[in-house]
């Protein structure tokens, strides 16, 4: 930590004494170092995540899925109708 408060006061006296048309060039280079330091975000792939969990086994998985919707919505429906009755 001083090291560092060390180097930012030198940084600083050394930038009361830039030319001021050299101050843009400085801070674009500043800038750079910044953003070559930081590192891009870690991509996480869900490729092949329901690999092996035996889905693999259902033979026609959207007809299954629009079925098992179907029946899900005439038993709301019904429970609706029971309710409201």
């Amino acid at each position: 930590m001083v090291t560092s408060n060390v180097s930012i006061y030198k940084i600083k006296q050394n930038l009361s004494k830039v030319p001021e048309d050299k101050l843009k060039e400085i801070n674009d280079f500043i800038e750079l170092i910044i953003k070559s330091k930081t590192r891009p975000p870690n991509i996480v792939k869900f490729e092949g995540i329901w690999e092996g969990l035996g889905f693999e086994k259902i033979n026609d998985l959207e007809s299954d899925i629009r079925q098992i919707r179907k029946e899900a919505t005439k038993s709301m429906l019904e429970r609706v109708y029971k309710w409201n009755t």
